[in-house]
């Protein structure tokens, strides 16, 4: 992404222009790119725009913390392509299989075995 050209962002309110003021602050929030300035889960429920959706008693809350120790992972060009068909595989299983790595070893399957569909 750093070596795209930077490009003048488009307005929301010329993108969405039927969108009312609180939803076009809430959609700005949400879609930051730095995960710092993103307006968090809680902050996003409790925005003006969410009001009529917002009831704390019928929310639930996770009690833990979710484990984000995949994302550790070193990816490199071969290994992002197979993420990717993997993906694809989720939702079009017509794609699949994975096409083998250059050694002819297939990746690991991260996914379960029985995929569900909505």
């Amino acid at each position: 992404m750093r070596k795209l050209p930077n490009k003048a962002v488009s307005p929301l309110s010329k993108q969405f222009p039927t969108a009312s003021a609180d939803c076009l602050d809430l959609l700005k929030k949400m879609l930051q790119i730095h995960p710092r300035k993103r307006i968090t889960v809680e902050e996003a429920l409790k925005h003006p725009f969410m009001s009529q959706l917002h009831s704390e008693e019928d929310e639930p809350v996770c009690n833990r913390a979710f484990d984000f120790s995949f994302e550790d992972e070193k990816l490199h060009r071969i290994r992002l392509q197979e993420l990717i068909w993997e993906e694809v595989g989720d939702f079009r299983p017509q794609c699949l299989p994975v096409p083998p790595r250059r050694d002819g070893s297939r990746p690991p399957n991260r996914r379960p075995s029985r995929l569900h569909y909505i």
